[in-house]
């Protein structure tokens, strides 16, 4: 039932998961824009705009089925917004500061300080300030438009890749099957226990990290094959470039199925700091781009943007950065988790929550990039919720599933006994059939015999 194959229980689920899902998007909108831009010593003051609720169809296109027990596959999602599960317009304006001016500034940072002003006289030329005001809409989906990238995309031979004309969270996805990349994961049909693994991502089994962190590794977040008391599993996301690993946090119950849940603990976005293991997710010569604890480095999955995944509202990082951002709430309820039924290892609730942060830094010669007060902050700018749990059909096939898995051995049990009753009672039948016609026999012998004895 559970190996994936065309035509197997697993895979109509596997390819359009029937579980309605909702994404809500939060956008941070800075509020003192003009305290800052006044030259005042003052903390970014960030105020939660949302959730903008976009109910999302997700489902496996161009699949192929390799003969090593494998399957490669492309992702297409598309979004269609719910206004009446929002909380706000897409209409709503939302003031960050300019990704655009940010990356270009990160991206020239160890530049000649003659080329870093030269690059701050371009951008001024375009932007009074470094910040921008733009409908969630353009945020989202989109795309904040900017001159900058139009007069980029017209210098050729460039030393830096800007793949977009514009800048949105999801700017060019909306059914897009290029956007996630090419997955292959394994099927479980050589190999049970490796049951939904992946093997490749863009056709390799190594990423932009080094050593271990690069290493193409974990589930693909639909299929899982559990060890007993697995003490922790791993989900690779693409958009990171790497895998998330998630401990065990107890046992749950979801719809009368029982469950195990995995839940973030300070080791997801950990670089070294209190797991070492973890230190290859920095550069081998440690430096101040080795975030501290909370934060995860995604500049070099992210076509060098100074972008920092992290927990929401940076729940569970390091004081130093959360401290300087005043309308952060961090909570438990941020924390990112999944529950799996052990036996059949489908999915059972997902709440998975992820925050994309900006790091701005003083740059020496980009004088637009240096207008917050303070030198060194990381900039919360947007944050999205998927809240997934079984319902209707899929309860009604993982309990199918329970029941063969649990019900069968005891109904072999049962078939047996039966079997053997039925041999007992044949027996016992065919013993009685064989004595009355032995006892029959012997009432006529006698009946011979006697009647000859009188003649």
């Amino acid at each position: 039932m559970m190996i994936l194959r065309n035509g197997s229980t697993s895979f109509d689920i596997w390819k359009a998961l029937p579980i309605p899902i909702y994404m809500e998007c939060f956008l941070f909108n800075i509020t003192n824009v003009e305290d800052i831009l006044a030259g005042k010593n003052v903390s970014i003051e960030l105020k939660e705009m949302g959730p903008y609720v976009f109910r999302e169809i997700n489902q496996k296109v161009n699949i192929t089925w390799n003969h090593n027990g494998t399957v490669t596959f492309r992702n297409q999602r598309f979004w269609y917004f719910k206004p009446e599960l929002s909380n706000g317009s897409l209409s709503d304006n939302i003031t960050s500061i300019n990704p655009i001016i940010a990356t270009i500034a990160y991206t020239v940072r160890h530049e000649r300080i003659m080329v870093k002003v030269f690059v701050d006289m371009v951008l001024r030329m375009y932007h009074r300030s470094m910040f921008v005001t733009a409908p969630a809409q353009h945020w989202l989906f989109d795309g904040v438009q900017d001159p900058v990238l139009d007069m980029v995309g017209r210098i050729p031979a460039l030393p830096y890749t800007i793949p977009f004309d514009r800048f949105g969270w999801f700017y060019k996805r909306n059914g897009s099957i290029d956007a996630d990349g090419v997955f292959t994961i394994n099927t479980g049909s050589e190999d049970f226990s490796k049951l939904g693994k992946m093997e490749r991502w863009q056709y390799s089994n190594k990423t932009v990290y080094r050593e271990q962190c690069g290493t193409v590794q974990g589930s693909a977040g639909e299929l899982w094959n559990l060890q007993r008391d697995q003490q922790e599993i791993s989900i690779y996301a693409a958009d990171l470039c790497t895998q998330m690993t998630l401990p065990y946090s107890g046992k749950v119950m979801k719809h009368g199925i029982e469950g195990v849940e995995f839940a973030a603990n300070d080791s997801l976005f950990d670089n070294g700091h209190k797991y070492p293991n973890q230190a290859c997710f920095c550069d081998e010569v440690r430096d101040n781009n080795c975030m501290p604890a909370g934060a995860f480095n995604v500049s070099a999955c992210k076509y060098g943007a100074p972008a920092f995944v992290s927990l929401p509202h940076l729940l569970g990082m390091d004081s130093y950065y959360p401290s300087k951002i005043k309308g952060l709430n961090p909570d438990p309820k941020h924390n990112f988790k999944m529950s799996i039924e052990p036996v059949t290892g489908m999915p059972l609730a997902i709440s998975a929550q992820l925050q994309a942060n900006a790091l701005i830094r003083h740059i020496p010669g980009v004088s637009l990039n240096n207008q917050l007060p303070d030198p060194d902050v990381l900039l919360p700018m947007f944050w999205f919720r998927e809240d997934i749990e079984v319902s209707g059909e899929y309860v009604t096939f993982a309990k199918a599933a329970l029941g063969v898995r649990f019900g069968l051995p005891y109904a072999l049990y049962v078939s047996i006994m039966i079997g053997l009753l039925l041999i007992a009672c044949g027996v016992y039948k065919i013993r009685r059939f064989a004595m009355r016609q032995l006892k029959e026999a012997d009432k006529e012998a006698s009946k011979k015999f006697l009647g000859n004895h009188d003649r």
